[in-house]
């Protein structure tokens, strides 16, 4: 069973092919846990891999894994395995030397790295596959040899970019338990990319949102779901409702009512999930249903009353139709108010930690937007 180490990365600054991509990343995964790292393209999650694998130069920072900074240090001492979205297999190898093939560079002999490949095979799910060549598997099997070859050298870190990406929808359920039975068993310190909400949220004991070069929330799961620190947090959560005004005596004006809220009286920006938005015949809101969009497991309703507008998941065939006017609660307790920003006086908040101000242009992630 491998040990995992813990990975702290501070102040990451890195620039490749000139375009500056990460601005000062920070990213601490302690040992032996699983961090998912999401945000949109462009926003440097592939430059972050990158940069901790040794395989882009760092501009400014440190990167220190189980207290070793790694600066200087070449990849192939770092002891990082990395599994990409594009397996890179070897086509004229078989499997097992594939697998084995980080302990040949490393010099060791043939009968040991058979050896490995099989004990590797056999904990992935593919014994018996050893002697077949890579160009007759399937993507998953692919990515099944990349995991175990990344594994070869027992890593401290593993990082997995994107790796469910090109394989098949009905192989990605199975594959990503895969990817957290190995990880638990091995007790190995994991940094995993997606793009996938969804999957971020099954997969992470923790989840991190990067946004244009910066980490702006690391936290469990449920609380980036349910506890966004800012406006563009919450947005790219699937919670587009956001309530901003003045709260009085505990109660937020919208339109024409009054909503119990939490916190304290003065100015206020809150969301509400889609999921946790009632739709009530006593309910305080009066809003017309303008759009209404079956997604299989739920109906998603675009509601509006002059300058208010909400969506709300519910259940099939609870949905009024488009048109209709619909009472709507808010329950105080899934109200999620955002932190205040800075006093006056204070250091000025990114743009990225303020709900109250735009979000700033993408910028392209040469790595990311490398062919794969």
């Amino acid at each position: 069973m491998t040990g995992g180490a813990g990975l702290r990365c501070l102040g990451l600054l890195a620039a490749p092919g000139g375009t500056v991509v990460l601005r000062g990343a920070t990213l601490e995964v302690p040992a032996g846990t699983l961090t998912v790292l999401v945000g949109p393209s462009g926003a440097g999650k592939t430059t972050l891999l990158r940069v901790v694998a040794g395989l882009t130069a760092l501009d400014g920072g440190a990167i220190e894994l189980d207290g070793r900074d790694l600066a200087g240090v070449p990849p192939h001492r770092r002891r990082v395995g990395l599994v990409f979205q594009e397996p890179r297999l070897f086509p004229n190898l078989d499997v097992a030397d594939n697998v084995a093939f980080p302990l040949r560079v490393a010099g060791g002999g043939r009968q040991r790295r058979r050896a490995r490949a099989a004990a590797l095979l056999d904990e992935i799910g593919l014994a018996g596959f050893a002697g077949r060549l890579t160009a007759g598997l399937s993507g998953g099997e692919r990515q099944r040899v990349a995991l175990a070859r990344a594994l070869a050298m027992q890593p401290e870190l593993l990082l997995l970019d994107e790796p469910l990406a090109a394989v098949d929808p009905e192989r990605r359920d199975e594959l990503r338990r895969l990817v957290r039975r190995v990880q638990r068993e091995r007790s190995i310190t994991t940094v995993y990319v997606t793009h996938d909400r969804a999957e971020a949220a099954e997969l992470g004991d923790r989840v991190a949102l990067m946004l244009d070069g910066l980490i702006v929330q690391h936290d469990r799961p449920a609380a980036l779901f349910e506890r966004p620190s800012t406006a563009l947090v919450a947005r790219f959560f699937g919670s587009p409702n956001l309530l901003a005004g003045r709260v009085a005596a505990g109660r937020l004006r919208l339109g024409h009512a009054w909503i119990g809220v939490p916190g304290p009286d003065g100015d206020a920006i809150f969301t509400i999930r889609p999921e946790r938005v009632v739709l009530d015949q006593t309910g305080p809101l009066r809003l017309r249903v303008e759009q209404a969009a079956y997604a299989g497991s739920h109906v998603r309703l675009r509601l509006r009353a002059g300058d208010l507008e909400l969506e709300a998941n519910v259940p099939v065939g609870t949905a009024p139709p488009v048109g209709a006017d619909a009472r709507v609660a808010l329950p105080r307790e899934y109200l999620w108010r955002f932190p205040d920003p800075p006093a006056a006086g204070a250091a000025p908040a990114r743009t990225e930690s303020d709900p109250a101000r735009p979000a700033r242009q993408e910028r392209a992630d040469p790595e990311e937007a490398r062919p794969r």
